[in-house]
C-alpha cells in the first residue's frame, strides 16, 4: 500500500517502530533470498515520538551511516511503519465486494485508507485488512525518506508486510481458506502467521554477515515481506 515505483531484484528495507529501526538488504538468488546486510538499532523516545520521525537529525544519521557503509545510495528502498498514527485492523463484513461506505469506521474520516480482501471469515462473512494514515503523517515519512536520500519504492504498514510474507512464502500452495483457519488459530495476530522455520528456509545469509536468525527472526519477517511483495507483487 502506498507504492511509489517499480519492482526490483535487490531491496533496502527499513522497518520502523516506536522502539527500533531495523535495516536489511535482500536480493534474489537462485531458489532463495540472500540477506546481504542487516542492522537493528534501539530508539529512544525523543527519536521517534508517537511513531513519527521526531529527532530527524539523529534518525537521518542512523540511516545515512548504514547507507554509506553498504553503498546503498542507488538501491531501491521500502519502509514498513507501525505505531499510534497508523490504523491497522482486520474487519469482518457481510459482503465480499464492498465499497468504502460498507466499512463502518468513522475513525478513518481524516485518513488516507484502503482495504485488502483476505479470505472468507471463520467469524461469518468476509475478512478484510484495513489500514490508513493521515495525510500529514504520510508526508512526514516521505519527507524523512527524501532527506535521507532514499529511493523509496513503497511505504506500508508492518502488519501488511507480515501478510505479504505469509502469502508469498506459501507461493503456489496459498489458499484463502487456509489463511482463514490460520488467522483464527493465531487469534488474528498477523505477526505470528509465519514461523521461524519458514523464514529460515526462505533466507540465506551472505558469508560475510553474522546474524542470529533465532534472535532476529521477528525483526526480519517484515523485511522479507517487503522484499517479496516488491519482487513478486
Amino acid at each position: 500500500m502506498w507504492p511509489f515505483s517499480q519492482k526490483t531484484h535487490r531491496l533496502f528495507t527499513i522497518s520502523l517502530t516506536p522502539k527500533t529501526i531495523t535495516f536489511a538488504v535482500l536480493q534474489a538468488k537462485k531458489n532463495t533470498h540472500e540477506l546481504c546486510a542487516y542492522e537493528r538499532t534501539p530508539l529512544k523516545q525523543l527519536e521517534f515520538a508517537q511513531a513519527l520521525p521526531f529527532n530527524t537529525t539523529k534518525l537521518k544519521t542512523i540511516v545515512t551511516t548504514f547507507v554509506k557503509k553498504h553503498n546503498l545510495d542507488q538501491t531501491q528502498a521500502a519502509m514498513s511503519i507501525s505505531g499510534p498514527p497508523i490504523f491497522e485492523k482486520i474487519v469482518t463484513i457481510s459482503t465480499a465486494h464492498p465499497e468504502k461506505k460498507d466499512f463502518e469506521l468513522p475513525e478513518l474520516k481524516n485518513f488516507n485508507w484502503d482495504f485488502l480482501y483476505l479470505c472468507p471469515s471463520e467469524r461469518k462473512g468476509f475478512d478484510f485488512f484495513v489500514c490508513g494514515i493521515k495525510p500529514h503523517h504520510l508526508f512526514s515519512y516521505q519527507l524523512f525518506a527524501q532527506r535521507c536520500g532514499l529511493k523509496l519504492a513503497t511505504l506500508t504498514t508492518s502488519q501488511l508486510a507480515h501478510l505479504h510474507l505469509y502469502k508469498y512464502l506459501h507461493a503456489d500452495t496459498f489458499r484463502q481458506a487456509k489463511l482463514s483457519l490460520d488467522l483464527l488459530q493465531q487469534r488474528y495476530d498477523v505477526k505470528t502467521l509465519s514461523t521461524e522455520k519458514q523464514l529460515c528456509d526462505a533466507i540465506s545469509i551472505n558469508g560475510d554477515l553474522s546474524v542470529d536468525l533465532q534472535k532476529e527472526y521477528s525483526f526480519l519477517k517484515p523485511a522479507l515481506g517487503l522484499f517479496l511483495a516488491e519482487r513478486y507483487g
